[in-house]
């Protein structure tokens, strides 16, 4: 066969083949425009129902219970931070914005189909008043809630600028310490020299100094329960600054005068004078 005859033949040859390739080509172009038509439909679809499930907020529910803040406080705080509908609020700026609140210990938010907004809130507990006219909770953090009257029978503590959290735990160890006494601490207070001075709910002040606190706590329960806890309505102050001892002030000018820093040796019974050591 001559190279012209098997040229003609594969000419023919490709041209039966090129009417397929193109029906191929086609068809897949087609395919493509379908798949981009329905995802493109799809798309539209899903932006169509998020903007219809995005309705606006039509109730703010408040869960937990809290005492010292308001309702109406934190539907304000939350209407001022009502960026968006339903799906489109972010709620993490709304509980944000809630822990700003000085009384808000921790704060959390939910959404509830359709249109509700559940705040959950977790309220500061304040468990002493400190110095003049701060409330400390019960980590010994100062909270910034100005005067509260429902706060004026809480315990009264101050001490130095700073030492907050200390006076804080040390008044749980003190209470603790004392709770078989049946003795409620009034005032709590840090010393310039770091001594501990307490007044009880019942009347008597108690000074306790700086050192060995504990074992001079457990000395004053031992004294406690043998003479003291019967004369509690004439006692003024109780001294246990001292090494071995403790010192009782009286009520009465009599007493005052006879006991007057006089320390009770634990061991005979006996009165003898002795000096405080620190605080």
């Amino acid at each position: 066969m001559s190279s012209a005859a098997s040229w003609r033949q594969e000419r023919s040859a490709a041209a039966r083949k090129s009417p397929r390739r193109v029906a191929v080509v086609l068809g897949r172009l087609l395919v493509a425009a379908l798949g981009m038509t329905v995802l493109a439909a799809g798309l539209w679809g899903l932006g169509y129902l998020y903007r219809t499930l995005d309705v606006p907020i039509a109730l703010i529910g408040v869960d937990g219970e809290i005492t010292y803040l308001s309702t109406r406080e934190v539907e304000d705080i939350v209407a001022a931070n009502l960026s968006g509908g339903f799906l489109s609020l972010n709620l993490k700026d709304i509980s944000s914005a809630l822990e700003e609140h000085p009384w808000v210990a921790a704060a959390s938010a939910r959404r509830q189909w359709p249109d509700r907004l559940v705040i959950v809130i977790h309220e500061e507990v304040p468990i002493a008043r400190w110095g003049d006219s701060g409330v400390l909770n019960n980590r010994g953090r100062p909270l910034d809630v100005g005067e509260v009257e429902e706060l004026a029978e809480l315990p009264l503590l101050a001490g130095p600028a700073g030492m907050e959290r200390e006076v804080m735990q040390q008044y749980r160890m003190f209470t603790q310490l004392l709770q078989s006494t049946g003795l409620h601490i009034a005032e709590f207070r840090m010393g310039a020299r770091g001594g501990w001075h307490l007044r009880f709910a019942e009347g008597p002040a108690l000074a306790v100094g700086r050192d060995q606190v504990v074992e001079k706590i457990q000395r004053f329960l031992r004294v406690w329960e043998r003479a003291l806890a019967v004369r509690l309505d004439q006692i003024d102050n109780i001294d246990i600054r001292y090494g071995n001892g403790v010192a009782v002030r009286w009520k009465t000018e009599e007493q005052t005068t006879v006991n007057n820093t006089v320390t009770h040796s634990e061991s005979s019974g006996t009165a003898t004078a002795k000096r405080a050591t620190n605080g």
